[in-house]
């Protein structure tokens, strides 16, 4: 039973589920993993819920209250750790955050994109010269070894990740190398669910392949 228990809190990690429950936080100080709003559990006007996204548990300074997932769902929903475990498991794969990750990681590889001359130079061989364009098109580059840093920092886990295809099996940066293009549909409605393609980069000296997409996602008539 308590590797089903792990195999629970890994899938739904703590800081997505209370964030799938509208709880807004800040992170508790430059580069930390901790996570700090008001407590859900009980009244208060100055922020003293604390999360460790890391390891995945929380504590609130006010109430006294602490603990992993199930002990917060215990908590919050006046259930029976059983009962709590059940809850979990009807609760399925979350999908939570999945465009909102997708938008930081397209936002931090735009950054990333004037940092790297090389990267420029190749968007110039393939005609690309207007920087109002590039910026237009969000164009950006993934160095690799820095993404998986910037986000997990904000709070989203490696699983969500992975999940999303941001991360490959080995928790290193899906797009290591290349240039990157979002691609999302043109409607409002369905524009926060952007997938993110990338064609390599020449300073990738790696074999890869001509067009990398998201999982799950098709990449039209790039691929070649």
């Amino acid at each position: 039973m308590g590797e089903d228990v792990e195999k629970l809190k890994q899938r739904q990690p703590l800081l997505d589920y209370l964030r799938q429950q509208n709880w807004t936080a800040r992170p508790a100080g430059h580069g930390s993993s901790e996570f700090v709003g008001l407590c859900p559990l009980h009244q208060e006007d100055r922020p003293s819920f604390y999360v460790n996204a890391r390891k995945n548990l929380f504590y609130c300074h006010g109430c006294g209250q602490g603990g992993d997932l199930i002990r917060f769902i215990e908590l919050s929903r006046h259930l029976s750790f059983r009962q709590s475990l059940t809850y979990l498991e009807q609760q399925g794969t979350p999908a939570v955050d999945s465009a909102t990750v997708l938008e930081q990681a397209a936002a931090f590889y735009q950054a990333q994109l004037e940092r790297y001359p090389e990267a420029l130079r190749y968007l110039k061989q393939r005609g690309l010269h207007d920087p109002a364009l590039i910026k237009e098109l969000r164009i950006g580059y993934a160095p690799g070894g820095s993404l998986r840093r910037h986000l997990t920092t904000q709070g989203y886990s490696c699983h969500l990740l992975r999940r999303v295809g941001l991360l490959n099996s080995q928790g290193r940066d899906a797009f290591y190398g290349r240039v990157v293009f979002p691609a999302a549909k043109t409607d409002a409605l369905s524009i926060s669910t952007a997938a993110v393609w990338a064609p390599p980069s020449p300073i990738d000296s790696s074999p890869a392949p001509r067009v990398a997409c998201m999982p799950g996602r098709r990449c039209g008539n790039t691929q070649r």
